[in-house]
């Protein structure tokens, strides 16, 4: 169920946004804090009285839960706060959180939302539509090799998409990730690497999904299940990686940019229709 938090009258913004305030408050004392603002308070180690917080420790809890209530009541559901930036000449006040049914994940689900000069601004639209990229390529993946034996990790780059204009699987090149894909050595090993990395390409090109695209692969002896969101950045120097295969499409779509670091290390450079005519 959602958790609901008690909202301040119009009478009150004077005062301090999103802060609850005693009847008896005068014009020159500090608002009373609610319970949300002091568990915040309390897990940052700080006082829990507003009398007892500097003037900036004050405007941010107040401005923590302004934030924090603007995404509870945009997506009806509780989302968890998890940091915060003050803002600075260089620097957007910017809170962090996670929706609570989600989890963190790692930081996986870490939603961002940013002050704007009419309200805020936040990007947990972006979360779904590269969930849902995610879901497409694992699906791809799983049907290519009959396997689950291979886990793959998306960070978002770009994001000029949601996910209700992606039609027909169609990304329209508005979508630029970095996939992390780990494969074993059972399904795919060197030698068969590249023959996926092709077809895959295929499948990006085909649905316009842009990015970088890592293809790892670990030893037979490895349980790909240890890897997660949280560590999959160590493995790159565990003993039981062999090494990488990845490819890019340039700004124009019309080149493939592969690497290889198996065994040779190799970089090229094809077109389009050469680098898919590998394995016809």
């Amino acid at each position: 169920m959602k958790r609901t938090f008690s909202l301040i009258t119009a009478a009150a913004l004077t005062l301090g946004l999103f802060s609850c305030v005693s009847p008896h408050t005068t014009k020159n004392s500090k608002p009373v804090l609610n319970d949300w603002q002091k568990e915040v308070l309390a897990a940052e180690g700080l006082p829990t009285e507003a009398d007892q917080l500097t003037d900036a420790q004050l405007r941010s809890i107040q401005s923590i839960y302004e934030m924090i209530t603007y995404l509870n009541d945009k997506y009806d559901e509780e989302f968890i706060y998890a940091g915060y930036l003050e803002p600075a000449a260089n620097q957007t006040e910017t809170l962090y959180a996670y929706p609570r049914l989600l989890g963190a994940d790692y930081g996986r689900n870490t939603v961002t939302v940013k002050a704007a000069k009419d309200g805020f601004t936040d990007d947990y639209h972006d979360k779904s539509v590269v969930d849902y990229y995610n879901e497409l390529v694992t699906d791809f993946i799983h049907d290519y090799f009959d396997s689950d034996d291979f886990v793959v990790f998306t960070d978002v780059n770009a994001c000029d998409i949601k996910k209700s204009e992606v039609i027909d699987c169609d990304f329209q090149w508005k979508l630029g990730v970095f996939d992390s894909i780990f494969l074993s050595e059972s399904i795919c090993n060197q030698d068969d690497v590249e023959k996926f990395a092709v077809n895959f390409a295929k499948y990006l090109y085909e649905h316009k999904m842009a990015g970088r695209h890592r293809i790892n692969i670990m030893d037979s002896d490895f349980e790909i299940s240890e890897i997660t969101y949280g560590n999959f950045p160590d493995y790159y120097n565990n003993e039981h990686y062999m090494g990488f295969y990845s490819i890019a499409f340039n700004t124009s779509k019309s080149k493939v940019l592969q690497t290889e670091h198996l065994g040779d290390r190799k970089q090229n450079e094809y077109n389009v229709d050469e680098y898919f005519s590998k394995y016809n």
